[in-house]
């Protein structure tokens, strides 16, 4: 069975590499040498464990929100009264 696909430029470099490295005979032995090595892993790892990853808090993901960072507090000026009104 022959089948044709189309590569993004990035995608191919890296093909070209592949190709170069293991002296496969074209890209299209080099991509089936790489479905032929990791196809199974990738399928078997495709689904990443819910116990092990759990979803993320959509918190974590608020605007203004550091994904990486914990949020560094504002500092609070020394002369400032909860009292004070609040103008709009």
């Amino acid at each position: 069975m022959t089948s044709r696909i189309v590569l993004d430029s990035d995608t191919r470099a890296i093909v070209d590499q592949i190709q170069g490295i293991t002296r496969a005979s074209s890209p299209s032995h080099a991509i089936a040498l790489i479905v032929s090595r990791y196809a199974k892993h990738l399928l078997g790892t495709w689904e990443l464990d819910p116990v092990r990853y759990p979803d993320p808090s959509p918190t974590d993901f608020a605007p203004g929100a550091s994904v990486f960072l914990d949020p560094v507090p504002a500092p609070v000026p020394d002369n400032f009264r909860f009292d004070e009104p609040i103008e709009l």
